[in-house]
């Protein structure tokens, strides 16, 4: 077919199509228009539902990329704000640990009839070998060798071993070398030993020396006994886990769980006087 047939046939094809449309704008209908009509519709139909299809599935993909960067930026904010309310979270459960431990501390300097100064715990020795803490008071606070030191609940931590001008080294109830007088704090008992710590264990002490007859039992309370200047009379040690025989049956011992851990230390009173 030459340039002019497919002129004439594209030509016919365009008023075809014309006529169509004014046939669908004027609402009109004619007998035999209405097969070139349905030629033309399954014809065109397959391709604009193909097109239509692709559109549709681009359009999609695009708003989903657009959406998936708004979520992405969403989570990372959501992430952000999380991470800062579990930060703020922690730091006002410390806050209120902290003061927990500050009013017990102060109820407790209340109650005792002693001279005592309040201290932070800000460090502990560099020594693999020796267990003790350091507080931030030392002697421009008035604090000397041998004052006994004590947990906010009151129980035995140890006792300063070095003072510095601004700082101190305290001694723990659990260091080998740590030794107190301690007594069963029943009535009916007044049972005595001395208490001593342990080599590589924290949270038991030995309470040796202990009369063969001496009336002692599981879940007893220890504590310092007062028979010497070092350690005012009644201070929480720990609680008797077990008894031994020792000195072949000649005296006792007894296991005693401590109530002070280096793990719950953080603030300490200093018993100046007493």
């Amino acid at each position: 077919m030459g340039s002019k047939g497919r002129l004439i046939l594209v030509l016919i094809i365009a008023v075809i199509l014309i006529l169509v449309g004014l046939l669908y704008f004027f609402n009109i209908n004619i007998h035999y228009f209405q097969y070139a009509e349905r030629g033309i519709y399954n014809l065109l139909s397959p391709p604009i539902e193909y097109f239509t299809k692709i559109y549709d599935s681009t359009v999609t993909y695009w708003k989903g990329l657009f959406n998936v960067n708004k979520v992405l930026k969403q989570n990372r904010f959501l992430e952000e704000k999380n991470a800062s309310l579990r930060l703020e979270n922690s730091i006002l459960e410390s806050y209120k640990k902290e003061n927990e431990r500050l009013r017990k501390l102060l109820s407790f300097k209340e109650q005792i009839p002693y001279t005592t100064m309040g201290a932070k715990v800000i460090g502990f020795s560099p020594s693999l070998w020796e267990n003790k803490l350091i507080i931030d008071k030392g002697s421009n606070d008035g604090i000397f060798n041998k004052m006994p030191v004590v947990s906010y609940q009151g129980s035995l931590v140890g006792n300063i071993d070095y003072v510095g001008s601004s700082s101190s080294q305290v001694s723990l109830i659990y260091d080998p070398e740590f030794m107190v007088g301690g007594i069963v704090s029943r009535n009916e008992s007044r049972a005595v030993g001395v208490v001593r710590g342990q080599l590589n264990d924290k949270k038991i002490n030995i309470m040796e020396k202990i009369s063969w007859d001496a009336d002692i039992k599981k879940g007893d309370v220890i504590v310092t006994s007062g028979f010497s200047n070092n350690y005012p009379k009644g201070l929480p040690i720990g609680e008797v886990l077990e008894i031994n025989s020792d000195n072949y049956g000649l005296s006792l011992s007894a296991q005693i769980k401590l109530y002070s851990t280096i793990n719950t230390i953080e603030e300490v009173l200093v018993i100046k006087d007493f």
